[in-house]
């Protein structure tokens, strides 16, 4: 068997549950939810694909799009808090190189209570308990130094900065590579 055949990645919960949260599959009605907090300017100046003015649409096709999505290959579950969708976190998955590219957000206004961490973390304690998925890795705007913590918090390195590499809003900016490995990972209780 090939390293590619050998690496699971179906076995991935579609619900999590955490102290502070559940992370469950995007449900189409949660566009609402994901405008209330997607059409403010922090969230434009962090997601660099975001649409300007974002409507009420915007949010209707992103959720669409992610809920039929490939749960093999893109899951991405809905940070719920109190009934509401607060953020998200998702994976697109490479089975054959075995990794998992990470991205997620979280409500401006809910940003400074480690509710981004618990959540990354989560995902990413899942995926080393689930998979044989050997290393998971996100890229970062460097100055973004809130959403640099939470990679570090949940045990990710900076493995490289890719200068010049992505048109945001027609400038040029650097991308930081964060990443963890299996082998770099330690397990945690998953509810502390």
């Amino acid at each position: 068997m090939g390293a590619a055949e050998g690496v699971q990645v179906a076995k991935l919960p579609a619900a999590i549950r955490t102290r502070r949260m559940t992370l469950r599959r995007v449900r189409l009605e949660d566009a609402a939810d994901l405008f209330s907090f997607a059409c403010e300017d922090i969230w434009m100046r962090l997601l660099p694909d975001a649409q300007q003015p974002y409507v009420l649409r915007d949010a209707e096709r992103w959720v669409a799009r992610r809920f039929l999505a490939h749960w093999r290959t893109e899951p991405i579950w809905a940070v719920e808090i109190d009934g509401r969708m607060v953020g998200w976190v998702g994976l697109n998955i490479e089975p054959e190189h075995g990794q998992a590219e990470l991205s997620y957000a979280m409500r401006p206004d809910l940003r400074g209570q480690g509710l981004a961490t618990e959540a990354v973390r989560a995902v990413v304690d899942r995926v080393f308990l689930d998979t044989q998925l050997g290393r998971v890795w996100g890229r970062v705007d460097p100055p973004n130094v809130a959403s640099v913590r939470v990679l570090e918090k949940v045990g990710m390195q900076r493995e490289a900065v890719m200068r010049r590499a992505f048109v945001r809003q027609g400038e040029l900016i650097d991308l930081a590579v964060y990443g963890i490995l299996r082998t770099d990972w330690t397990p945690r209780s998953l509810d502390a």
